[in-house]
């Protein structure tokens, strides 16, 4: 994986460093039962958990300490976390929720968690990928002057929107709630990212009980006329709420691996077939890509595996027929196996709006 590389940052361009934040306690309910064995932020996707494309990101933005806030399946994600950060040289600080605390008391644990720093803290989702350089969004929030700022995107057809902008650009509404100034504008509807600047002056402001940060805190600020700046980010975004939406995404991504730029792939061979470990497919196996298999994956003679099928940590046996799934975990495979996402022993079934 590689940090974005458009922006060179140093502690210096940045004084003081940001801190960041990867809001992680989340049951992740919609991708149920495999959220069951797995929490969501460790969820992989193209073989590597969900909340390690976040890490990278703020190592990008020259970020050195990270807080990650924990409740749904609490111990399985330090581990996890801990190997990454020694990776990428963050120091993590852990804040277990004994109740949920939602993004806005979230967020507020984090802070508190990380010793209250006087410096901006970036937070991000530890369940969605994109393309973004946050040490160009930093620098931009931070020579707005505001308090809080949102990187949107433009509006997709399969999220909810939402988030209104004026043609200067100026966050003006968000959900049904309206800026005092937006009677007479034009308005634009965008998606929020779930990426936050946040200064301490607004973190104190938010208490620290169960909260959503646009519900509790962004909308009442907005109706009191003050500022919360928007940022654009228009490139590669996708939040994998579903097993349709995580399965669509991930063959996107091996259709096209340039679309995500922290892709982790291998070279592909043949026709979109990123193998990690050639030793362990037979050659009499019928391969179609896209396919990715991991180190821990193995295809028998006789097995027809693709085209956009992910596998690792199973053993496919010859006669078993794999095609639209993703399989993590699963150990020995067998039978025939389409739009699926398998996890640890879990299975759930989706259809796809071909």
């Amino acid at each position: 994986m590689s940090q974005d590389e458009s922006t060179t940052v140093t502690n210096e361009d940045l004084s003081p460093a940001p801190v960041g934040g990867v809001l992680c306690a989340g049951y992740g309910s919609r991708l149920a039962p495999l959220t069951d064995v797995l929490p969501k932020p460790l969820m992989p996707f193209l073989n590597t958990p969900m909340v390690a494309y976040a890490l990278n990101h703020l190592v990008g933005a020259g970020v050195e300490q990270v807080g990650i806030n924990l409740h749904h399946l609490p111990d399985a994600i330090p581990p996890v976390v801990d190997r990454l950060c020694a990776n990428f040289g963050l120091r993590p600080r852990y804040v277990r929720e004994w109740e949920i605390l939602g993004t806005a008391g979230g967020v507020r644990g984090i802070w508190q968690g990380l010793g209250e720093p006087e410096t901006t803290l970036i937070v991000l989702n530890g369940d969605s990928i994109m393309n973004i350089d946050l040490a160009a969004r930093l620098q931009a929030h931070r020579q707005s002057g505001a308090l809080a700022s949102m990187v949107v995107r433009p509006r997709a057809s399969d999220q909810p929107g939402r988030v209104w902008l004026n043609e200067a650009q100026e966050l003006r509404g968000l959900r049904d709630a309206r800026h005092p100034d937006a009677a007479s504008e034009s308005l634009r509807e965008y998606d929020f990212t779930g990426v936050h600047f946040l200064e301490p002056e607004l973190l104190r402001r938010i208490p620290l009980e169960e909260g959503c940060m646009v519900g509790d805190v962004y909308i009442p600020m907005l109706e009191r006329g003050e500022r919360i700046n928007a940022l654009i980010n228009d490139d590669f975004w996708a939040a994998l709420d579903n097993p349709r939406l995580f399965f669509e995404t991930t063959r996107r991504v091996l259709r096209e691996p340039g679309l995500f730029a922290q892709a982790p792939l291998p070279e592909a061979l043949g026709e979109s077939l990123y193998i990690y470990n050639q030793d362990t497919i037979d050659d009499k196996a019928q391969l179609a890509g896209p396919l990715l298999a991991g180190l821990h994956a193995s295809v028998d003679s006789g097995a027809r595996v693709g085209p956009e099928v992910v596998l690792d940590g199973v053993e496919i046996t010859g006669g078993a027929r794999i095609s639209q799934s993703i399989l993590y975990g699963m150990g020995r495979v067998e039978g025939d196996w389409e739009r699926v996402m398998a996890v640890a022993g879990k299975v759930v079934s989706f259809s796809l709006d071909d």
